[in-house]
Order: structure tokens, then C-alpha cells, then sequence
């Protein structure tokens, strides 16, 4: 069973009711990886979310993608660690568009809590109020990613 209460600590369920995010919580799968484990592959097709429930995990630039980092390394780039609460595949949930990047596992018995696209959108289709709110908080982190990435480039 998927703890409410953590859930009700995550940034993109912000605005929900304990109801609804019990029903969040319905829908939620839970896996166990172990460092090293690829958990997303950049380019692959998107069809799931996921929020970390205990550990950590990497996320990846492969080479050859066109950022100052990327280009300068032969190798693939860590560009950032997330841990407990964070989120991550979220555009999953949008579209099924190719993953942006690569996800691999940094901790052994990493916990994670799988939010599949059709089954948010099945949820969606019976209470609206729980796509909106989700939705509109997603286009709120992205479009905080956006601005954060385009400062950086200038």
C-alpha cells in the first residue's frame, strides 16, 4: 500500500484533497532497483511517472546532445542526483513523446512509485478536478525548468 502521507508531500500533488490523493495512491505500483539499474532510457517512449519513494537515482546526458557539458565529455553526464520526494518522467503523463533523458539507479533498494499514463488518465476521466491540478503543477515545474535552462545558456 502507498502511503498517503508521503504523498501528500510531493510537490506535484500540491492542491489536492487527502481524498484525492488517496485515489492517487490507488493507482500508484511500487518497484524496488539497485545501483546501476537503468530505470529510463533517453529516446525510449514515455509512458509512466515516477516518484522516489526511499534512495536515489541518476539522471543521464548521453553524449553527443547539444549542451556545453555534454559536448565537452566523452562519456554520458550525470547532470543531477534526485532523491526521496522528487519526481521524475512526468512529461510521461503529458505526452508519449521520447524521454529527454536517461535515468539510471544510484542506491541500492531504491523505492519507486509508478505512476503509468493510462492509468492517470483513467483516473483523470473520473475525477477532473485530479488532472487539472496535476496537470497545471506539471506546466508550473516545466515552465520553471524552461527559464532556469535558458538563463543558463545566456
Amino acid at each position: 500500500m502507498v502511503p498517503v502521507e508521503f504523498l501528500k508531500k510531493i510537490a506535484l500533488l500540491n492542491g489536492l484533497s487527502d481524498e484525492e490523493i488517496a485515489q492517487v495512491a490507488e493507482v500508484c505500483r511500487e518497484t524496488v532497483v539497485n545501483r546501476g539499474d537503468v530505470i529510463l532510457e533517453e529516446n525510449a517512449p514515455s509512458d509512466a511517472m515516477y516518484i522516489i519513494h526511499e534512495g536515489m537515482v541518476e539522471v543521464i546526458l548521453e553524449p553527443g546532445k547539444v549542451t556545453p557539458e555534454a559536448l565537452a565529455a566523452p562519456a554520458p553526464t550525470p547532470l543531477l542526483a534526485l532523491g526521496r520526494g522528487q519526481v521524475f518522467g512526468e512529461m510521461g503523463l503529458v505526452d508519449q513523446g521520447a524521454r529527454s533523458a536517461t535515468v539510471r539507479c544510484a542506491a541500492d533498494n531504491t523505492r519507486l512509485l509508478v505512476i503509468r499514463r493510462d492509468d492517470f488518465l483513467r483516473l483523470c476521466e473520473e475525477d477532473t478536478r485530479i488532472g487539472y491540478v496535476v496537470m497545471r503543477n506539471i506546466a508550473k515545474d516545466l515552465s520553471f525548468k524552461l527559464r532556469v535552462r535558458n538563463l543558463a545558456w545566456k
